[in-house]
């Protein structure tokens, strides 16, 4: 080993030198990106808005689900509304029964308590 050394020295020491040449040709030409305050205003402007519009998708989310709640109570007054006229509708469709079993006397008994004839 140390015979190859003193006989290709040169050689070495002209590969060490390459090896280092081509290093700092690789960091001159590619240098470290170092960003601009213009670009680090972009960047935090950007931010900015993501937030804003990430605040404003949160407000339009919580209206969503407010109008879904009042909807859901429409909802159910509603139902109770036709649960309503049903029944309303089956008693008026028993005192039409009735009407149709009574006679004349009862009739007129009947209008006239309703009417006030």
């Amino acid at each position: 080993m140390k015979k190859f050394l003193t006989e290709n020295f040169r050689y070495v020491i002209y590969g060490l030198i390459a090896i280092l040449g081509f290093y700092l040709i690789s960091v001159w030409m590619n240098p470290k990106v170092d960003m601009s305050e213009l670009d680090k205003y972009k960047l935090d402007q950007l931010n900015q808005n993501i937030k804003d519009i990430t605040d404003n998708q949160k407000k339009l989310d919580s209206t969503i689900q407010n109008y879904n709640n009042e909807l859901t109570k429409i909802d159910s007054t509603i139902s109770q509304v036709r649960n309503q006229k049903t029944i309303i509708k089956e008693y008026y469709k028993g005192k039409g029964e009735e009407i149709d079993t009574m006679t004349s006397s009862q009739l007129d008994s009947l209008f006239h308590k309703r009417y006030s004839y």
